[in-house]
């Protein structure tokens, strides 16, 4: 196995769960690529264990019971392999417990929505032999799905049989900014910043980039390239994956792209009659996100689909004819900087939360909005936006904003900043400036009592 990064508090609670006596339950979910299966291979190789790991797939129930039965044999008793088949799940979930009797195995059915589609009991079953035979036995019992819907609803949910029966259960999120760096030690700040807005964090996208190339060289391969690894097949099948229609869910994905924000403007472009059950799945996979400001829009979320979308998607036709790296530096390169705006603010938010309470943060906060509103100032009404607004309870205590651009935070970028919080009904709020490139001499000076965290100091 390779090298292995980050998931430290993951392996952390996995572990401490083995070394409890007796039956143990973990369930884990999480969106695809995620890492999850790395996660739990991991765990198993750190404690050379006794295990059992099936892959549950889009099969009939006669087949899954056959691979689930190959797999706990080989594992388990391989020199009975071949020589008993196993006629029902109650009869291999029986030997499982008669090998769990005495010594602690590792059981983990990986993307589990997939067997219990294909097999509707299977929740009551596994009930069954959790409450009755499983619960007497040494087996550390590890769900694992990327339907996060599903796990959370028909195997967490108050009314699903599984309900109350795991130890533990997590939801598996991306890397944040600083783990994602550590998958490129040898880039700079910029350029470890950008991979993180190029791949969310998520562990298949970041295995990807080749330490021994440079950054450009990577985009070029990985994205416009006639064989790049983000390539239109692979996008579509992300969005739209178990999804019908796939060609409204990418008509509302390239919407957004263009600009298009609002709701009733990603109708209007889609040319869709409804797009409010599109919309809600491709936020139940994290893909899109509404956010709930006065007048609500959707933005996506998931950045590498917002950077193909709206960068790799209207250069297809040059890309496929082996132009792609021309394409790059002629028209996407230079925009590398607008894009990461948005990825630079969910940067600054992780350095907040992470910071609470340490003296890199002028104030405690509980949590952190962007704030959009329209303030009436005198006889005028202004629109206020603001990157960050810092929230104890319910008052808001600290603003805070993001530039990512090759030139200083300077005295207009100050000025702006300032204006736009003198709009906010907020006494004694508390400010943080983040800047790619630092701060010029006017800032330093002139913002006093300001956090000033420029990019390098967040690493």
């Amino acid at each position: 196995m390779g090298s292995f990064i980050g998931r430290e508090n993951e392996l952390d609670a996995l572990q401490k769960l083995y070394n409890k006596k007796g039956f143990q339950m973990a369930v884990l979910f999480g969106r695809r690529r995620i890492g999850k299966t790395t996660l739990v291979n991991r765990f198993i190789q750190n404690n050379k264990c006794k295990s059992v790991s099936f892959i549950s797939t889009e099969m009939t129930e006669p087949e899954l019971l056959f691979r689930m039965g190959n797999d706990v044999l080989e594992s388990l008793a391989p020199n009975l392999s071949g020589k008993i088949n196993f006629d029902s799940f109650d009869s291999i979930f029986d030997f499982i417990a008669d090998e769990a009797a005495n010594q602690r195995i590792v059981f983990v059915i990986d993307e589990y929505p997939y067997l219990a589609k294909s097999c509707p009991y299977m929740n009551s079953l596994l009930q069954k032999y959790i409450d009755h035979k499983w619960k007497k036995t040494n087996l550390y019992f590890i769900l694992l799905g990327s339907l996060v819907s599903f796990m959370t609803d028909d195997v967490l949910g108050s009314s699903a049989p599984l309900h109350g029966r795991a130890n533990i259960e997590f939801k598996i999120k991306p890397f944040d900014y600083k783990d994602t760096a550590r998958f490129v030690p040898n880039y700079n700040a910029e350029e470890k910043a950008i991979v993180y807005g190029l791949t969310g964090g998520i562990a298949k996208y970041l295995e990807q980039f080749d330490r021994g190339l440079s950054l450009d060289q990577n985009i070029e391969a990985l994205f416009f390239s006639r064989n790049a690894f983000f390539s239109e097949e692979q996008i579509k099948t992300l969005v739209t994956s178990e999804k019908s229609n796939p060609v409204a869910y990418n008509s509302i994905i390239d919407a957004i792209a263009k600009g298009k924000t609002k709701y009733n403007e990603i109708q209007s472009a889609t040319g869709m009659s409804d797009i409010s059950f599109c919309l809600k799945n491709l936020i139940s996979a994290e893909i899109v996100e509404r956010r709930e400001t006065p007048k609500p829009y959707y933005v996506i979320v998931d950045s590498m689909i917002n950077f193909y979308f709206r960068y790799v998607a209207p250069g297809a036709s040059l890309i496929n004819s082996g132009k792609g790296k021309i394409y790059y530096k002629q028209k996407v390169k230079q925009n590398l900087h607008e894009f990461m705006g948005s990825v630079f603010e969910k940067m600054a938010k992780e350095y907040i939360l992470a910071n609470v309470g340490s003296k890199k943060i002028p104030c405690f906060v509980t949590d952190i909005v962007e704030y959009q509103n329209s303030v009436k100032v005198g006889k005028e009404v202004k629109s206020v936006e603001i990157d960050l607004l810092g929230m104890d309870g319910k008052k808001y205590v600290l603003a805070g904003e993001c530039k990512f651009k090759s030139e200083k935070f300077g005295k207009e970028d100050l000025e702006i900043f300032q204006e736009k919080t003198n709009c906010l009904s907020a006494p004694n709020l508390k400010a943080i400036l983040f800047s790619l490139s630092g701060f010029t001499d006017y800032v330093v000076k002139n913002a006093k009592g300001f956090a000033l965290v420029p990019l390098a100091k967040m690493y």
